[in-house]
C-alpha cells in the first residue's frame, strides 16, 4: 500500500512539472549539498544511510541502530554560512528523525539614491525544519517520509511553505548492490508579498555497487571500493547526475578510513563540478571532510561530525 502511495506521488509530481516551468523556483538553499560525506561523493545520496539520509533519502533512516546525531557546517561563497543538524532515534515502530537546515548571509548595507550609506542594512536567512520517519519493510526493502517546514526571510519580507519527501531503498543484491528512489520538495509555494515561488521539486533514482577485496588476513586492512550514481530530474532546470567513488579501508578492528571523490553535472547553470574528501568512521563516531572547488567563485570546505549513542554502530562504510 505504501509503495503504491509513493509511486502515485511521483506520478503526481511528473504531471505537475509543466506548471510554473518558466518561473524561478524558491528555496534554492535546498539544492545545496548537506554533509561532507555525500558532498565528497558528488552528492550521490539516493542510497544514503543514517541521520543525514533525511537530506537525501529518508528511507536511509531505517539503518540507524539506536540514536545518532550529526552536525555539518560549511562556509560557502561570499561568506554564506550553511549549518545542518540531524538527530535520529530508533523505536519499536521504526526510526524517527529531526533535522534543521539554516543558511545565513552577512548583512548588506543600505544606500540612498545619492550613494550615501544609511544606518540600516539588509538581512537574509533561510531555514528548513524536517520531521522524518523510516522503517524496514522487509529484509531487502525500506521506506521513509520527510515532512518539512521551509521559511525564508529577506529584510522585512518573509515566506513559508510545507513540503514532503518520500523515498525507497532496495537491496537488489544484499551487501553488494542497492538502489534508491526519492521524491523531494513536493509541496506548497513560497509567497513573498504578491509573488509565489514554487519549490525545487526533484525526482531522484540511483544506486551503489560495492566491490569487496580481501588481503588474506580477514577483516583487518580489507579494502572495499564503492561506485555510486544518481540521475535527477528537477522541475525547471531538467536532468543532472551525481557520480561518486569511495575507497574504504578497515584500518583496525572497528575503525574504517575512507578516500572519496565525486562529480556533479550542472543543472540549469547551478553549481557543479568535482569534489574530494576523506573520513574516519568508528563504532561511536565518524568525522568527514569535503573540498569543493568552484572556479572563479572560490572553494568550499565542509566538515561533518556524527555521534552514535547506546548501541552498536550502523552499517559502517555504507553511504
Amino acid at each position: 500500500m505504501l509503495k503504491t502511495c509513493i509511486l502515485a506521488l511521483m506520478l503526481l509530481a511528473l504531471s505537475c512539472s509543466g506548471a510554473n516551468a518558466e518561473g524561478a523556483a524558491g528555496g534554492q538553499f535546498l539544492r545545496i549539498g548537506v554533509g561532507a560525506k555525500a558532498t565528497a561523493l558528488g552528492e550521490a545520496g539516493s542510497t544514503a544511510s543514517g541521520a543525514q539520509s533525511m537530506f537525501y533519502n529518508p528511507a536511509g533512516l531505517s539503518d540507524v541502530k539506536d540514536t545518532e546525531f550529526s552536525f555539518s557546517q560549511v562556509k560557502w561563497i561570499m561568506d554564506i554560512n550553511y549549518s545542518n543538524l540531524a538527530l535520529a532515534r530508533k523505536s519499536a515502530a521504526g526510526v524517527y528523525g529531526l533535522a534543521v537546515n539554516y543558511l545565513s548571509a552577512p548583512s548588506i548595507g543600505k544606500y540612498d539614491k545619492y550613494g550615501n550609506q544609511l544606518m540600516d542594512s539588509y538581512s537574509v536567512r533561510d531555514m528548513a525544519v524536517t520531521f522524518g520517519y523510516g522503517r524496514q519493510a522487509t529484509p531487502r526493502r525500506s521506506w521513509g517520509l520527510d515532512i518539512k517546514y521551509i521559511s525564508s526571510r529577506l529584510e522585512s519580507a518573509s515566506a513559508g511553505a510545507l513540503a514532503l519527501d518520500a523515498g525507497i531503498k532496495y537491496d537488489s543484491v544484499p551487501g553488494v548492490f542497492n538502489m534508491g528512489f526519492v521524491l523531494q520538495n513536493l509541496g506548497t509555494q513560497l509567497k513573498y508579498l504578491s509573488d509565489n515561488d514554487p519549490l525545487p521539486l526533484n525526482i531522484k533514482a540511483g544506486g551503489r555497487y560495492l566491490f569487496r577485496t580481501e588481503d588474506g588476513t580477514g577483516d583487518r586492512n580489507a579494502q572495499n571500493v564503492s561506485v555510486l550514481a544518481d540521475l535527477n530530474y528537477m522541475k525547471g532546470p531538467g536532468y543532472y547526475a551525481n557520480l561518486g567513488l569511495e575507497l574504504m579501508v578497515n584500518y583496525t578492528e572497528g575503525t574504517l578510513c575512507a578516500l572519496r571523490g565525486g562529480y556533479k553535472t550542472h543543472a540549469g547553470g547551478g553549481a557543479g563540478g568535482l569534489s574530494f574528501g576523506f573520513g574516519v568512521d568508528t563504532k561511536k563516531y565518524a568525522v568527514d571532510y569535503a573540498y569543493s572547488p568552484m572556479g572563479d567563485l572560490g572553494k568550499a570546505h565542509r566538515l561533518s561530525l556524527t555521534l552514535r549513542f547506546a548501541g552498536k554502530a550502523g552499517d559502517q562504510g555504507q553511504n
